[in-house]
Parts: structure tokens; sequence; C-alpha cells
């Protein structure tokens, strides 16, 4: 019996349409005002060139599935600044690095939050399997304690802090173990084709895909994630996710005794 659901975050539970140059911008111009405001003077153009070398380096690291912790991150803009990594370094850029979605947060996709309190309270182990680019999973905690939402996961697993990306097999299977759920009971809800549907069947749990948003995933996918020929059929696919119940009761799911979890 289907106990465990799994969720993507972007373009399944949250939605936003700053795949562009505003939240870019936003965060260049706050690590250059905090540089400046600690005495260290850099032009538009040094800071430009620092964001290009970090993701240079940050696609070669998502192309063999890994991922940098948000260390990782601060220590290659400061290389590509020229400077040093020292502690005091990290401090000065940490915030304007990785709180720069908080001045666009995401909006909540239509039904998420009725469909996520109404799986809790029919007794579903609920978590969450997301890979997170520059924003670390520390923030996206912050975005959804916002709407409410964080006391639904019983575990939360972001590829910087796993270490992996989906459709890395491994990023799976750390949030099976947080959430000391089995494969064969758990169903993971996503709208990528090759993140989230062949990513959690490798690992063997079964796939719901999500269809509203694809496209937007599908602007700049292809520059980080290569499919090398891996396919798999969704067992279920719904473009609402109010729909998402129906589609877990016919693979099996229904009410586990796991109220209150």
């Amino acid at each position: 019996m289907i106990d465990t659901v799994t969720f993507d975050l972007w373009n399944t539970l949250v939605v936003h349409e700053y795949y562009d140059s505003r939240l870019r911008t936003h965060r260049m111009q706050s690590i250059q005002a905090a540089l400046r405001a600690a005495g260290y003077s850099f032009t538009w153009e040094e800071i430009d060139a620092a964001y290009e070398f970090t993701e240079a380096e940050l696609t070669a690291v998502w192309k063999c599935e890994r991922d940098l912790n948000g260390e990782g991150h601060l220590s290659l803009f400061l290389e590509g600044l020229g400077l040093g990594e020292a502690d005091h370094l990290k401090e000065i850029i940490r915030e304007p690095y990785s709180h720069a979605l908080l001045h666009f947060r995401p909006q909540l996709v239509e039904g998420a939050k009725d469909l996520l309190f109404a799986l809790k309270a029919r007794g579903y182990r609920i978590g969450l399997i997301s890979n997170t680019g520059r924003t670390p999973g520390r923030t996206m905690r912050t975005v959804l304690e916002g709407y409410g939402l964080r006391k639904c996961f019983d575990a939360m697993t972001y590829s910087d802090e796993a270490g992996y990306i989906k459709p890395n097999r491994r990023i799976f299977e750390i949030a099976l173990r947080d959430l000391g759920a089995k494969p064969e009971g758990t169903v993971h809800v996503g709208d990528h084709p090759l993140l989230d549907v062949y990513g959690a069947k490798a690992c063997g749990c079964r796939a719901i895909l999500f269809t509203k948003y694809a496209e937007n995933f599908e602007k700049y996918a292809s520059k980080y994630y290569a499919a090398n020929g891996r396919q798999c059929e969704a067992d279920g696919t719904v473009d609402a996710l109010p729909d998402v119940e129906a589609a877990l009761a016919r693979l099996g799911g229904g009410p586990v005794g796991r109220e209150g979890k």
C-alpha cells in the first residue's frame, strides 16, 4: 500500500516567472552593495564576470548530477572576484546571494495547500525533493514557512544539502531514508519527465507527472540536464493538483492510519 507521497517543488507546488534577468540582476546588485558597504569596490562588469564564472562552474557540476552546498557557492563567487574564501568574506555575500528569491517570492500552485493538508490528514508521509539552483534549501524553507506549509512535510530533501540533483537516484534514496519510507510504498509527484518521473522510477518509486507548468521548466532545462536516452512512462498524469488524490487511489493509495504524524 502507498503510505508516502513526495513532491517536487518548482512548477509543482510553487511557480514564478523569474527565470530571467530580474532575479539575477537583484542578486548581483545586492552582492555589489554588500561588498561596497564592507569596503570592497567592484564594478558591475566585475560582478557580472564573477556570476558568469560561477554559472560555468555550477553547470559543469550539475551536468554530473551533483550539487554544491551553500559554502561551495559562496567560494565560487569569491573566486570569480579574485578574492580568497575567508569566512568574513563569505558572510558579506551570504545573505544577498542566498536570499534574492525572497524579494521575488513564488506563488503557490492552485490547489497545493489543500492537497498537502488533505494528504496529511489521511496519514500519508509527505516529503519534498527539490533541486535548488542558486537558492539554498534554507531559503526555500523560509518561503514554505511563509505559506504555512513547512509543517506538512515529514522531511525535505534539497539538492544543495544532499549533494546530488534529480534525476540521480541518490537524492531519492536520501529522501526515502529521511522519511523512513520504502520505494514500493512511495509515489513521487513532479513536473518533469526526466527529473521527476525517470528519477523516481529509477529508485523504485512510482511517479505522477504534473503537466500544468511543464513548459516553464523546458525554457532552460536543457542547459543543465540531459536525458541521454533515459525515459520511462509515468504511472499517472494530472494537469491539476486536486486530481492527485484520485491518481493516488488508482495506484492503490488510501488512508494509511498515520493521522497526526
